[in-house]
């Protein structure tokens, strides 16, 4: 209906036969006059709906059918009466005028509408584009928000409006807020940011575009991060600038891959132009050979310089240069391709050998090959040699200092040089064809000998037997060590050379070492032994002087100088046999949790003579909470003592000594400063060097044999810690700074200390024992002033007989002996009745970890080092 409609014209003729019907029909209510303006019904709609041109006809059309059917006479067209005249003319003008202003009026309606369906269009389309805007907006929201490249965006000066997450955790931001307020020239490195803001940016500006590698900064690490910085302009709907933008990728794998790609680049280099291998790449379809390093070198070609197989095959000999082809080609159709042939260049021959690999692309054509070209003009120099060479060969052979010999799997000689003949015997000529058993008496080597033979043919794999004893044909035994190699003949290993050097004399050389150093120390202990024994004496003589209170100042400075002095030579003693013990890793630690003060304290007060002596000052300074550690207490006394007197020595008189005692982290720290002599820098790297003094002039009056630092090196460094050494040159002091791991507070508990006995109050009878007079008769004496009923003895058969008569009840008892060993004197005392129960205690200068090992399986209780100290002696004695 719509479509039919939409035909005016025929609607108007339909319109028109319906108003006639209507008129005709109703003729009797009008008369003769009907009411033709009922035609502009028609003529309005068909002119509404097509236009002036559908008006003008419907208008024709009705006007015609009016005068045909409407009009007298009917069924003609002639009009009689002027009336239906003027009627038909005011249908025909009317409707002409109507069906013009329907048009115009339809028209402009038509305009209006089309402009309104026109604005309805654009809106629609504004309203999808502007939703599928919001849709790209979220998309690449969504995108930003989950990409893992570091997205982000500055205004023209420089400050960030936008990162995402990505970014801000790939540089280490915690926050937006954080990265907002960040300048973008801090996201670089100092020395890059100048060549970012004046370089960079302003390219970008002009170009619209840049792309670079370069470093970010981590901002909590300050580590670098390789980026592909990828920063374009940000433009307004008016394509005016208005910032920065960039989507930068992380390339720290990469980078870290190329550097280990340069590093194997680099290797593989460095071991084709070792091995004088170098490698090539041959792209048949493009005709382009690549070359490493080495290859260039082989070829005598710059390098760089652009190849062809051409300029290959030029540089090969001319008369090998047709072999070389042939061999190629046949490469190419599948044949092996392992060649030798000589190169021609500047007039000098070269041999090399080559060996490929064919490459195929994906469609499985050849496309080139890959190969190896080594540089063997010495081998085949070498192999021209040997063949002129032979019988020279045999010379060197026969001349050289080792045996020489091959023997097949049987045993048999094979070849034997004058080295081997003569061990044996026998002539070069008489070895070939026999075995070892017709030279060798012994059977028991000749049966280890055939199976070491058989083992390295079996596995196919050389070995050396270091040391090999051999019996000659005089029945002398040697020592050799011999190299056995097997040699093969195609696949078949049946032989095998012999390399036999003698190393008699070396080996008994070592011995003599091995025996040296055994009786170096037997000496060391031997020296403190014969050193400690005067000691003792002079040391008794001191405490007997101090017992005296003499109110002679002269007589007092006296005991002091050789308390001092007999305490120094003591201390050098110790140094000198503890540097020894750690050498050899025979210290033993005696380990305990204490609290560094306690250590401090004992160490001061063996120190306090000397810095007293020297009238200097010790000033101490200490944290609030003094550091617990976990050692042996009296190994780091014995450091922070040797550190002290170190300092007292070489620190002038009225000089000052400051020891500060803290905590620093997980260190416990003892440093020692003096305003000494200081310490030149060329002596600081080997200040701890055994031996090493810090004043080498021959005037230096502070002895020492250069093992204290040494010493105290070795002993924090077996605790764990570290010591260091510092000084701002000579006369400005020095700093010795000591490192040790401290215990964690919840661990810094005190062991319960051994509970040592008050000094004896008891008076006991006591037999000293010691073939060194003057310390026996000394401690007698000492031990008289303390009450004690003393005996002696100066041998252990003497000890013994003197013990059945005195039943002592201690025996201070010396362990080197005229006659019986200490040791042996203390297991006889433990049987005696009279002395089973008595205290034992070793008074010797033996003091090594053997020693005290000896001593407590002898029975003894204690073992003292001479010059004993006489109040730890003295705790030594039950107190009742």
């Amino acid at each position: 209906m719509k479509q039919f409609l939409s035909n005016a014209y025929i609607a108007s003729i339909l319109g028109v036969g319906a108003i006639l019907f209507v008129l005709k029909k109703l003729q009797f209510i009008f008369g003769n006059s009907s009411p033709l303006l009922l035609f502009l019904i028609v003529i309005a709609f068909s002119g509404w709906r097509g236009g002036l041109k559908a008006g003008l006809f419907t208008t024709a059309l009705s006007t015609a059918a009016s005068i045909y059917f409407l009009t007298e006479p009917d069924h003609s067209f002639y009009i009689t009466h002027p009336s239906e005249l003027l009627r038909t003319i005011l249908l025909a003008s009317v409707g002409a005028i109507y069906s013009l202003i329907i048009a115009r009026v339809y028209q402009q309606e038509k305009r209006a509408l089309q402009t309104v369906m026109e604005r309805e269009a654009q809106l629609k389309q504004e309203i999808a584009e502007r939703n599928r805007t919001q849709a790209d907006r979220n998309l690449y929201v969504a995108l930003v928000k989950s990409s893992t490249e570091f997205i982000g965006m500055c205004d023209m000066n420089g400050v960030p409006f936008f990162i995402n997450d990505a970014g801000m955790r790939l540089v280490g931001l915690d926050s937006l807020e954080q990265a907002l307020a960040t300048p973008v020239k801090d996201f670089f490195f100092p020395e890059d940011q100048a060549f970012i803001l004046d370089k960079v940016f302003p390219s970008v500006l002009k170009s619209g575009r840049s792309v670079l590698e370069i470093r970010f900064r981590h901002f909590k690490t300050g580590e670098a991060i390789w980026m592909i910085y990828n920063v374009f302009v940000l433009k307004d709907l008016n394509d005016h600038a208005v910032g920065l933008g960039t989507v930068s990728t992380n390339i720290n794998e990469r980078k870290r891959a190329e550097e280990t790609l340069r590093e194997i680049q680099v290797d593989l280099n460095r071991a084709q132009a070792v091995a004088h291998v170098g490698s090539w790449r041959l792209d048949i379809h493009k005709n382009k050979l690549e070359w490493s390093d080495e290859n260039y070198q082989i070829f005598g070609v710059a390098k760089g310089t652009p190849l062809t197989y051409e300029s290959f095959l030029a540089i090969v000999h001319p008369a090998d240069r047709q072999f070389v082809d042939d061999a190629w080609k046949a490469a190419l159709a599948g044949s092996l391709y392992d060649v030798e042939h000589r190169l021609l260049i500047d007039g000098q021959v070269k041999w090399v050998r080559e060996l490929v690999e064919l490459e195929f692309d994906e469609n499985g054509s050849v496309r080139g090959g890959f190969g190896t070209t080594e540089d063997i003009t010495g081998i085949k120099t070498v192999q021209e040699a040997l063949q002129r060479e032979r019988a020279f060969l045999r010379q060197v052979i026969d001349a050289a200092p080792s045996a020489i010999f091959v023997k097949d799997r049987d045993g048999r000689f094979l070849l034997g040089n004058e080295v081997l003949a003569k061990s044996y015997g026998t002539s070069i000529e008489a070895l070939v064809g026999l075995t070892e058993k017709d030279f060798n008496t012994n059977a028991d080597e000749v049966a280890h000998f055939q199976q070491n033979d058989l083992e390295v043919i079996n596995s196919r794999t050389p070995r050396v037997f270091p040391e090999v004893k051999v019996t000659h044909a005089d029945d002398s035994v040697h020592w050799y060590n011999t190299v056995k190699i097997p040699l093969f003949d195609g696949d078949q290993c049946n032989k095998l050379l012999v390399v036999a050097t003698d190393i008699t004399e070396r080996k008994r050389a070592n011995e003599a070492l091995l025996e040296a150093n055994r009786r170096k120390d037997e000496f060391l202990a031997m020296l403190a032994h014969e050193l400690r024994n005067p000691l003792a004496p002079i040391k008794n003589a001191v405490q007997l002087l101090k017992k005296q209170k003499s109110a002679d100042p002269k007589l007092e400075w006296i005991r002091r100088i050789i308390d001092s002095q007999v305490n120094h030579l003591a201390r050098l003693l110790d140094d000198l046999l503890d540097v020894a013990r750690i050498m050899q890793g025979k210290i033993r630690l005696k380990t305990e949790r204490f609290e560094l003060n306690d250590m401090v304290m004992a160490a001061i007060e063996t120190c306090q003579p000397l810095i007293e002596s020297r009238r200097q000052e010790l000033i101490i300074t200490q944290s609030m909470k003094t550091p617990w550690i976990e050692g042996d207490r009296a190994r780091l006394g014995q450091v922070l003592a040797n550190l002290l007197n170190n300092a007292a020595k070489y620190t002038g008189e009225g000089g000052k000594i400051r020891l500060d005692i803290r905590q620093e982290g997980t260190d416990a720290v003892l440093e020692v400063r003096d305003t000494g002599i200081g310490i030149a820098p060329d002596m600081l790297p080997k200040i701890f060097d055994l031996f090493t003094q810090a004043d080498h002039s021959l005037a230096h009056s502070q002895g020492g044999l250069g093992v204290g630092l040494t010493l105290v090196r070795q002993l924090v460094e077996i605790h764990g810690g570290a010591v260091t050494a510092a000084s701002a040159g000579i006369g400005r002091g020095s700093t010795f700074t000591v490192r040790l791991p401290a215990l964690p507070t919840e661990s810094a508990t005190p062991e319960p200390a051994p509970v040592e006995s008050a000094l004896a109050s008891a008076k006991f009878r006591i037999l000293v024992v010691d073939d060194y007079p003057a310390g026996a008769e000394s401690l007698k004496m000492l031990l008289q002033e303390e009450g004690h009923e003393v005996a002696t003895a100066g041998s252990g058969m003497e000890a013994l007989e003197r013990a059945e008569k005195f039943r002592p009840q201690i025996v201070l008892l010396d362990i080197g002996l005229p006659d019986l060993s200490g040791y042996e004197v203390a297991r006889r005392l433990r049987e005696l009745p009279q002395t089973r129960t008595a205290l034992l205690i070793a008074l010797t200068g033996y003091g090594q970890s053997k020693d005290m090992e000896l001593s407590q399986s002898a029975g003894f209780d204690h073992h003292l080092l001479k010059p004993v100290d006489f109040d730890k002696l003295l705790a030594l004695l039950p107190s009742s």
